[in-house]
């Protein structure tokens, strides 16, 4: 008699389901904390996509902060501001359409750098001529042996002011620290937007010999003034740089970033929003409804608007926007009486995250004002930030406090949890409700379960966690062999 002639017909007994890991949070994305535009297009993107709204509002933010970086800065009290700058992560499975989303959010972006800088090319090689014929005077001068240091100094000074002249960029996607450097000299400001979030490997050292490279990356997210001086490469300083990240990435990447000592503790992860959004696999409809023009288009005319007054900016101070005098109130006493008592409880397993949690609020608010005032054709300066853009910020931030907390709590996960998480992917998949182990064997036909042995482990631990009940039995052949019942709930 063979195995499947022997199959017990005993109920099984099986333990109370425990998650593998932390259960992402169930709190949805506040759409309707969005200002108008932003939330039409979110919706929009999301329907589709089929894809979770807060994928979508969490890279229409940081992407829509770059427009206002260097302009305006969020004051909170007199001796605390902060820059409209969000670095974000979204942490999503393959097939989760990422690239989609983050093509529609990209594409005014690179459009109008495209159209910039046609339009101004004439503007560009004359200045470039300018400058270029100062440095000759200059270098003349001094051949002949000119006495007039003084005209010398001014001609090279002039030059100097001048600066770096080319064309402007505005959207980067796989670069180095160095090439980052440079074009944040040229730029003062940039947007880091990809699908793939595997570049920042290269901040962390993949092609300096494992030398992680952060400072640039460190300082641009509060407009820190940077200097770089080395012996083999020109001396470079930016004043008040500013970088807008927005990426996409897979989970074995946010695994491998927060246990990476380089990126915890030189306080990188600390600086990000996270969001692991929903999924909707297995639910998607290929005739989704599409997004209306009317909502493309008053998006793209948002970002050109926002693009052009950025661009246009004459002074190189930057304007604070301050609260009225009730969103003050309110916000000193959210910190004071929420904030702050957190910091030990619900913050515990990420403590850094939550020192930042207040400067991330008056981020979301620089943001949500400034493009509320846009809209309704005002100068954001002119404008006192109000208790409802107060309210708005902290209600999108609370939604980024349970993905960061969920974040930093799954960060490092024990091998032997990922293999099980990946053989309830293949049970599910492949409805196996009962049967033998090694028909269960040949049914995931992976190399990362190894020998029997260690599958038989791993199929133990998946009854510690009441998901699989075991029953260990002598088989036809009068060896013993182990029969495995799957918890019905698994497939609910």
């Amino acid at each position: 008699m063979g195995e499947k002639d022997r199959i017990p017909n005993l109920p099984p007994e099986f333990n109370p389901i425990i998650s593998l890991r932390e259960d992402t949070p169930k709190t949805n994305f506040p759409d309707e904390a969005l200002p108008p535009i932003l939330r039409e297009m979110t919706i929009g993107i999301a329907e589709t996509t089929g894809t979770d709204t807060a994928m979508a509002a969490t890279l229409i933010l940081s992407a829509i902060g770059y427009c206002f970086t260097g302009v305006y800065r969020m004051q909170g009290k007199k001796d605390h501001s902060e820059a409209p700058v969000i670095y974000s992560f979204t942490v999503a499975d393959p097939s989760e359409r990422k690239s989609p989303v983050v093509k529609f959010i990209k594409k005014p972006f690179v459009d109008f750098e495209m159209k910039y800088n046609q339009e101004h090319a004439e503007e560009f090689h004359k200045i470039e001529a300018m400058k270029n014929k100062l440095i000759l005077e200059a270098d003349k001068l001094e051949k002949e042996g000119s006495d007039n240091v003084d005209y010398i100094a001014k001609l090279r000074t002039e030059a100097e002011q001048i600066g770096d002249v080319g064309k402007r960029r505005i959207a980067v996607d796989d670069i180095t620290p160095e090439s980052l450097v440079q074009l944040m000299g040229r730029n003062k400001t940039l947007l880091m937007i990809s699908d793939e979030a595997g570049m920042l490997g290269n901040f962390a050292g993949r092609y300096s010999n494992s030398m992680p490279n952060l400072d640039m990356i460190l300082k641009a997210w509060s407009g820190e003034s940077f200097f770089c001086d080395r012996a083999t490469k020109e001396s470079i300083q930016i004043s008040n740089p500013y970088l807008s990240i927005s990426l996409t990435g897979q989970p074995y990447l946010w695994e491998s970033m927060v246990v990476n000592p380089v990126f915890r503790n030189s306080g990188l992860l600390a600086r990000f929003l996270y969001c692991f959004p929903k999924s909707k696999v297995g639910t998607r409809r290929y005739d989704s409804k599409a997004i209306k023009p009317t909502i493309i288009d008053s998006y793209n005319r948002l970002i050109e608007i926002l693009l052009t007054r950025k661009f246009n900016t004459q002074s190189s101070k930057e304007k604070f926007l301050q609260f009225d005098t009730a969103a003050q109130q309110n916000f000193t006493d959210y910190y004071n009486t929420y904030i702050e008592k957190i910091q030990l409880t619900e913050f515990v397993n990420c403590k850094d995250w939550g020192g930042k949690y207040h400067g991330q609020i008056l981020r979301l608010c620089c943001i949500i004002h400034c493009v509320k005032c846009i809209i309704d054709n005002k100068n954001p300066e002119e404008v006192l930030v109000n208790v409802d853009t107060l309210c708005m910020a902290i209600s999108i931030a609370d939604y980024y406090k349970n993905q960061a907390i969920y974040a930093f709590n799954i960060g490092g996960v024990d091998n032997e949890i990922l293999k099980a998480e990946k053989a309830l992917e293949i049970i599910k998949a492949k409805k196996f409700k009962e049967g033998f182990q090694s028909t269960l064997l040949k049914s995931c036909r992976y190399k990362i379960f190894g020998e029997p042995e260690n599958f038989y482990n791993l199929l133990k631990l998946l009854e510690e966690y009441g998901y699989v009940a075991l029953d260990e039995r002598i088989a036809g052949n009068n060896k013993p062999a182990v029969y495995v019942y799957v918890n019905p709930k698994v497939f609910e």
